[in-house]
């Protein structure tokens, strides 16, 4: 019987490994990891090389402890899982988590093993960016080991990819539901993707609100900034779009939304359990469920890897409408069902065994 774990880089106490029975299982597990006092690495990930790459950004943070990085990223990985079946991009759920209590420190030595990994894995994944690495960090990642897909030497920006699929969800539900939105709406966190969505919504004469930790992000021409505003949640908001953190929507938190009209996330897992949107859902708050929302850069992704001719030849504009649109046809689709009395999670789960030509293939320049 082989071991569980197969040691390839043995150094000083730190382990590089690759899980080789988690390998010969079509599931959710942890396909390889890196372990130091440093800096850990944990690749989590369905295990579908021959009919589908695992996909899912790189996530640095500052974990208090592996088991936390590794429940993240198991819930992540699942996530992803969902999305990639929903919109049928020929990828399988994984993700990248990575703990340090020094980000800036680290960059280095995360894409040196990142890379050794995603090696050892031979195509089993393939990564992109996430919290705390951008395009850069990609491109020196990409010149180490093919497995990247993150619009490498292209005009293709990911986290506009991702706004863009936000606004076509937000335009879903201005289709199902006549709302005005005079208490505005807000976009919290402004980061590349927040950002996006602000500007967006302003275009469309929507009150816009934008809160962020770094309150330079929230100088976005048009928005009403709220700075750094800890007790956003007790103002009342027509629509709230979480664009910065997992679990921002705490318990304590959302007994604030129950006038929300709609939670429309960009950040995956915006809640920090179940029970919350069940809720919140109780009350008519109107929930996207944010795998729906949040696709556009695994949308361009599929474009990447399975039309490439269409992708090098197309402007990145056609990508961000073709992004828009599927993400607005998905949402609309999504709530016509809810509003014909089926629950959550049976809508996603019809979706999710709804078999579909890979999404990339479809896109035509």
């Amino acid at each position: 019987m082989e071991s569980r774990l197969c040691r390839t880089s043995p150094n000083d106490g730190e382990s590089l490994m690759v899980n080789l029975q988690t390998q010969q299982k079509s599931e959710v597990g942890i396909l390889a990891e890196y372990i130091s006092e440093e800096l850990s690495i944990f690749i989590v990930a369905e295990n579908n090389l021959e009919d589908h790459p695992a996909n899912g950004g790189l996530r640095l943070l500052n974990y208090e402890t592996d088991m936390e990085c590794i429940q993240d990223g198991f819930k992540l990985a699942n996530l992803m899982k969902s999305k990639h079946s929903i919109y049928a991009t020929g990828f399988s759920g994984g993700k990248v988590v990575a703990r340090s209590a020094d980000i800036s420190s680290v960059k280095d030595k995360l894409i040196s093993i990142t890379s050794k990994l995603l090696e050892n894995l031979q195509g089993k994944m393939i990564t992109g960016c996430d919290l705390n690495t951008n395009i850069n960090d990609m491109e020196k990642l990409f010149k180490l080991t093919p497995h990247v897909l993150a619009a490498i030497n292209s005009r293709v920006d990911a986290s506009t990819a991702t706004g863009m699929g936000v606004i076509g969800a937000f335009e879903a539900f201005q289709k199902c539901f006549s709302q005005d939105f005079t208490d505005g709406v807000l976009v919290h966190g402004c980061g590349s993707v927040g950002r996006i969505v602000a500007s967006e919504l302003v275009k469309r004469k929507i009150k816009t609100f934008v809160v962020d930790i770094d309150t330079e992000r929230t100088n976005i021409p048009g928005v009403i900034s709220l700075g750094n505003d800890k007790n956003w949640y007790r103002k009342n908001f027509d629509v709230i779009f979480p664009c910065s953190i997992s679990g921002l929507i705490s318990t304590n938190i959302a007994q604030f939304l129950l006038k929300t009209k709609a939670i429309i996330s960009a950040a995956n897992g915006p809640f920090s359990n179940d029970v919350i949107p069940a809720k919140l859902t109780d009350s008519n708050v109107v929930i996207i469920p944010d795998p729906l929302v949040n696709a556009g850069a695994v949308i361009a992704d599929s474009i990447e890897k399975y039309a490439p001719d269409a992708w090098t030849r197309t402007s990145p504009e056609k990508v961000y409408n073709f992004v828009q649109e599927e993400v607005r046809k998905k949402c609309f689709t999504y709530l016509s069902l809810e509003q014909s009395g089926l629950e959550s999670k049976e809508i996603l789960s019809l979706m999710q065994n709804d078999r579909q030509e890979i999404i990339g293939k479809s896109f035509f320049n």
